[in-house]
């Protein structure tokens, strides 16, 4: 900490210095000598007074007017992201379904219905309510509605209701051929 103070302090007398010695006028004839060399001490002040000019000419920066605060308010405001569309889902393929029930009965669907144990349907996260699917899960094929959004399990592809479980003899988790539009 005192080295910084002592620089700083020094930074500032030498400044101070520089100015009273560029701001006093010389008398004719006064010279500094300097080793061998003697320099002219007007001389000098003439250009470091002009070098000062300059310098305060150069650092000035020109008043900037504001904007008015409608033009701010009517600038264009920046398109939105597009949004991610989701991959319309293959009319045949192999997926892993899951299914749901106990917690979800008497609950609305997304598709506006009342989930209960007997409904047939299943959950899909971007095919349109009420599209038909065929699935097919060893001997046994049915077809159902999308009746709800699902499932949120990475890597399944749908969630059956559990009357659409039994029907098809799925356990927890089964791999079937879904069909759509069929």
């Amino acid at each position: 900490m005192p080295s910084y103070l002592a620089r700083t302090g020094l930074a500032i007398f030498s400044m101070l210095l520089a100015i009273a010695l560029l701001t006093e006028r010389p008398a004719e004839g006064r010279a500094l000598v300097a080793g061998s060399s003697t320099i002219d001490l007007p001389a000098l002040h003439e250009v470091a007074v002009a070098r000062i000019a300059l310098a305060s000419v150069s650092v000035t920066v020109p008043a900037v007017e504001e904007a008015p605060v409608a033009a701010v308010v009517a600038a264009p405001k920046l398109a939105a992201p597009p949004a991610i569309v989701p991959a319309p889902a293959p009319n045949d393929a192999i997926v892993l379904a899951s299914w749901y029930g106990p917690g979800f009965y008497g609950n609305r669907t997304a598709c506006g219905q009342t989930y209960t144990p007997e409904i047939l349907g299943v959950a899909h996260l971007t095919l349109p309510c009420g599209t038909r699917v065929t699935l097919t899960y060893g001997a046994q094929s049915i077809v159902v509605a999308v009746i709800d959004r699902g499932p949120y399990v990475a890597g399944r592809t749908l969630d059956l209701s559990n009357a659409t479980r039994l029907a098809l003899g799925c356990t927890d988790l089964c791999t079937l051929r879904m069909q759509v539009g069929q």
